[in-house]
């Protein structure tokens, strides 16, 4: 059996020493993915591959070529094109290249723990707020919550918990529509939760106190 990690956004947080923890059972899998256009600052679109023993990747993929794909006239070479479907493919290392060159290993760790540091933040505003809850503990810069009606978790007897998924969902798209900020949303042991994703190197406190009081507003307006 192949065992593929999708650390697609969580990978990233690898090179934070106190997130170490993340890449606890890395060593048992033949593949791992991480995307650094999600957590570590690249632009759109560029993916990392970890591959163990990338001869089987090639078994798949490599081809009889025609005289013009031939790649035996230069000696020694690796023609990516023998190791997944593209033949030919964009520069995509070049962006990641200057971006970890200009913020460099301290400066890339410094701003992962400042949306770290802010998640937490968030999260101690909603814990504030009984009318909203936390639903999950916040380890990187995701936080994931839930509007329990006007009266806090004392609306539950007069609001079945479908009735509070789409008040979550009409929160979300109101605030999404209003262009003055964006959430998204997701099922979270069957319930609809609204999530809050830090990723842009240029938001700070300030910002992320505007968008909570934004879904307050919203939320005490349905």
């Amino acid at each position: 059996m192949w065992l593929h990690i999708d650390a697609a956004y969580g990978g990233g947080f690898a090179i934070v020493p106190e997130c170490k923890w993340i890449t606890e059972a890395w060593s048992a899998a033949d593949s791992i993915i991480i995307n650094p256009h999600k957590s570590l600052f690249v632009p759109l679109d560029f993916s990392v591959l970890f591959v163990r023993g990338l001869e089987r990747l090639r078994c798949v993929f490599s081809l009889a070529p025609p005289d013009v794909l031939r790649r035996d006239t230069v000696e020694a070479t690796k023609n990516y094109m023998d190791y997944g479907v593209q033949l030919g493919r964009r520069f995509r290392a070049l962006k990641a290249w200057v971006i970890w060159r200009s913020l460099g290993r301290a400066g890339i760790v410094a701003r992962l723990r400042e949306q770290i540091r802010l998640a937490n933040f968030l999260a101690s505003w909603i814990k504030e707020d009984d009318r909203f809850e936390l639903s999950a503990p916040v380890s990187m810069g995701v936080v994931c919550f839930r509007w329990l009606g006007r009266n806090g978790a004392a609306s539950r007897p007069y609001q079945s918990e479908n009735t509070l998924d789409k008040l979550n969902s009409q929160i979300v798209e109101r605030i999404n529509a209003s262009g003055r900020a964006y959430l998204t949303q997701t099922k979270l042991r069957g319930r609809t939760v609204m999530r809050i994703g830090l990723g842009n190197v240029l938001t700070t406190e300030r910002h992320l106190r505007k968008g909570w009081d934004i879904v307050q507003e919203t939320a005490s307006k349905l």
